[in-house]
């Protein structure tokens, strides 16, 4: 990577590859740089992408590439939530249309490399150890080659939000939600749809994944999962025995893989100030009950690089404050639907992890 850009885009999923995309487009002056900490070959959280993404995938002129992956669809999502039967909606009673099940690992590197071939510099395996401001932008030291001097720079580093970290800006915690996730092979006839199950202790989902695989994934609390030990595979089956639909679709056989990360409601008070925005994640986290993650990443991304512009071309602070109102608004329609969403299930108020989301949306 060149060691002067316009833009730094720390972090290369699909908030950080939207936004160096969407500046490609529409400022193709801009030098921009992405740079990814991780490599693109372990498992990544987020594993369904809706029908409603195909209007922002082509909008950053990657449509054709994303169908020509030929990522398996995916046709109906069915809940057993409030009440313990099966309630499915179908793609064909949505206008979008169906959505995807991913392979996240593969789908990333996908954007990576579409932002590489127009014209982002794109660096992996690299970390950022510091970044400070200067009078004419960033001097960002990393952990492999020369520092990068950039005029603006972008936090899409996810949850962690680990960039914004070092100017004080934390993320607000709403809840410690975790998910403990296994992977399984599995067969071409599997489940087709994603299916959600709400249990006493929290809640499962499972969907196929591209490759003949399958995810399973019990969301709770911390305390709760040392308290069944969820770390041991033993544990979970004990806990995924007790569901009624999720154990039938998840296979019999050892699991291939695993992954434990959060899930948590978390937000940036202050998304963006001078010189630097949050996007993604980075800005705030949804729970994974929205099934949006993927798709507000790629809008956040979006967004971010409309008030980058601005700011980069005018020098005036009114895009940045926008993008802050924006991102505050999307906020507070979250909290709404994840307020009604949680109330829905009814059937254990005496358990902890009930009793506290109930709790948090009577406050």
């Amino acid at each position: 990577m060149q060691s002067a850009v316009d833009v730094a885009i720390v972090g290369a999923g699909p908030a950080g590859c939207a936004t160096a995309l969407s500046l490609r487009t529409h400022s193709p002056a801009l030098s921009i740089g992405l740079i990814e900490q991780a490599s693109y070959e372990t498992a990544r959280p987020g594993e369904v992408l809706p029908g409603i993404a195909r209007g922002t995938l082509e909008s950053l002129g990657i449509w054709e590439a994303f169908e020509h992956e030929r990522w398996r669809p995916v046709y109906a999502v069915a809940s057993a939530w409030g009440a313990p039967v099966l309630r499915e909606n179908h793609a064909i009673y949505s206008w979008p249309g169906h959505g995807w099940h991913l392979d996240r690992a593969r789908f990333d590197g996908f954007l990576a490399k579409q932002a590489e071939a127009r014209g982002v510099a794109v660096l992996t395996g690299v970390r950022v150890e510091g970044a400070a401001r200067t009078e004419c932008g960033w001097h960002i030291e990393i952990s492999a080659g020369a520092p990068i001097h950039a005029r603006f720079i972008v936090d899409a580093t996810g949850r962690t939000a680990s960039i914004v970290r070092r100017f004080g800006a934390l993320p607000v915690s709403l809840d410690p939600l975790v998910g403990f996730s296994r992977f399984f092979p599995a067969d071409e006839d599997s489940e087709p749809r994603t299916l959600i199950e709400a249990a006493a202790d929290g809640w499962w989902y499972t969907a196929a994944l591209t490759g003949n695989r399958r995810v399973a994934t019990f969301m709770t609390d911390p305390d709760i999962a040392r308290q069944y030990r969820l770390d041991r595979e033993s544990s979970w089956r004990e806990a995924l025995e007790q569901t009624r639909f999720i154990r039938c679709a998840v296979p019999a056989r050892p699991a291939c893989g695993e992954m434990v990360r959060p899930a948590g409601s978390a937000y940036l008070e202050q998304p963006a100030g001078d010189g630097w925005i949050a996007a993604g994640d980075a800005a705030c986290a949804h729970d994974p009950l929205s099934g949006q993650g993927i798709a507000r990443s790629l809008r956040s991304g979006i967004l971010a690089s409309y008030a980058i512009s601005d700011f980069l071309r005018s020098g005036s602070a009114s895009s940045i404050e926008r993008y802050r109102r924006l991102i505050q608004h999307g906020w507070s329609g979250y909290l709404a639907a994840r307020r009604r969403y949680y109330l829905e299930e009814q059937r254990w108020p005496e358990r902890s992890f009930w009793r506290r989301r109930h709790a948090s949306a009577d406050n």
